[in-house]
């Protein structure tokens, strides 16, 4: 158990009534001593036992031992590895609490930036199967996600949130894994699209400073080749290889129009069916807006820049990863839209500064940040003053800490979108139009 200097942990297990579920999915109770409790696989109403396993001056937190009285919404997780695996954190709650709960977290964050607008819940089309895009761990040759704030590897051959093709490939890759003995290779990301018998292709990742040499590189493709693969890109400290891109190279995500692909090693969303959702959702915020063109930050590969490229519009796409935007090219000369797109190689908030110096009119600007947010680019954002601001997030307290920026700088929150782009886990998509006054 981790502790905290001075501070005292309960060494016996204790008994706790969950009176509400903390955003990310962990119950919250009260200790005797009055300590907040952030509980591991506990929820709202029910009574658990439950063991401390980090100690800080101003909370606990625990895993769930037993559940004594369960709630209504509690159900059977659909994954024999749940609670040992790190990779699911929610399967313990029926979907659509999932979905009411990553609402009610989205629009907690927001609260003190004013009223936020009622959210549209979007559900995702499936709550297994659904993961188009997983990344595992490799230790020693064998494959599986680290347990729960550890550095374990729980082993695996199949994924319950895996896309179908995924986990037909899985027990064939695991089997070759074993048998490598190239300790340097440290992880593997499956790509795959939505059918059974879609191809699949790995980036398998090496840590920094391996050499690659053209044997290693080739038992490497081997091993990917013998397992199913259709095709693997080898990545070194974070830099992927040169890759083909085209069609046969990669899985469509978006069928169009225009069409994308996704290719191994270029970031893409993982859930493709309700990523569909969410290039509607993004089309449809910019469409209210004046005429004019629009910035696209963190565009990636052109997930919305193309689509809103297609509805008539000229963007400015910013991306930092040199393989996305070669992966936005292709998509520029694929759909036959680069004529309308202007791609940027570089940082997102040196490149909305620098139009903020232009003096470059933008009808809205669109951003999908990490997870850390976009802080850096919000100065800009206030001096280019576009009318409206389309922010794509996948951490609530990161959107509420930005638009509270561009409150503070004359937008208003218009409208809301909460999207469970990740079944099963405590994570949570959101898309918040702010419009200038």
């Amino acid at each position: 158990m981790k502790k905290t200097p001075g501070v005292a942990a309960p060494e016996a297990p204790l008994r706790l009534r969950i009176n509400d579920l903390a955003a990310g999915g962990r119950g919250v109770a009260r200790a005797p001593d009055g300590r907040v409790v952030f509980v591991a696989g506990a929820l709202p109403g029910e009574l658990v036992q439950a063991q401390v396993t980090r100690a800080r001056r101003q909370y606990y937190q625990a895993c769930t031992l037993a559940v004594l009285e369960p709630a209504g919404s509690r159900v059977a997780p659909a994954c024999e590895l749940y609670g040992r695996c790190g990779g699911c954190d929610l399967m313990h709650l029926a979907v659509e609490a999932q979905n009411q709960a990553k609402a009610a977290w989205v629009a907690a964050a927001l609260q003190r930036l004013g009223r936020p607008p009622q959210a549209e819940l979007i559900a995702s089309p499936r709550s297994l199967g659904y993961r188009n895009r997983l990344r595992l761990q490799v230790q020693g040759g064998r494959l599986g996600f680290f347990a729960p704030d550890s550095h374990d590897l729980v082993e695996l051959a199949r994924c319950p949130v895996a896309a179908p093709a995924i986990n037909r490939l899985l027990p064939s890759l695991a089997d070759e894994l074993r048998g490598l003995k190239d300790r340097q290779l440290t992880g593997v990301e499956l790509l795959a699209g939505q059918g059974t018998d879609s191809p699949v292709f790995l980036t398998l990742r090496l840590a920094r400073g391996t050499r690659l040499s053209p044997g290693r590189h080739n038992r490497l493709q081997g091993l990917a080749h013998r397992a199913g693969a259709a095709g693997a890109r080898v990545a070194v400290g974070g830099r992927v290889r040169s890759w083909p891109l085209d069609p046969q190279h990669g899985v469509v995500y978006h069928e169009g129009p225009p069409a994308m692909w996704a290719f191994p090693g270029v970031f893409c969303q993982v859930n493709f069916g309700l990523n569909r959702r969410l290039v509607q959702v993004v089309r449809s915020a910019v469409r209210e807006a004046e005429p004019g063109a629009v910035l696209d930050l963190y565009a990636g590969s052109g997930n919305f820049t193309f689509p809103l490229a297609a509805d008539g519009r000229q963007v400015v796409a910013v991306e930092a990863a040199g393989a996305a935007v070669d992966a936005a090219r292709f998509h520029g000369r694929r759909s036959g839209l680069a004529s309308r797109v202007r791609l940027v190689l570089g940082d997102a908030a040196r490149a909305a500064r620098d139009l903020a110096g232009e003096g470059e009119p933008l009808a809205a600007v669109v951003l999908d940040p990490p997870r850390a947010g976009a802080k850096p680019v919000m100065p800009a954002l206030a001096e280019l003053r576009p009318g409206r601001v389309v922010y794509v997030s996948c951490h609530a307290a990161a959107l509420a800490r930005d638009a509270g920026m561009l409150v503070r700088a004359g937008y208003t929150m218009e409208r809301l979108w909460v999207l469970d782009q990740f079944p099963q886990t405590g994570h949570v998509e959101s898309v918040l139009v702010l419009r200038r006054e």
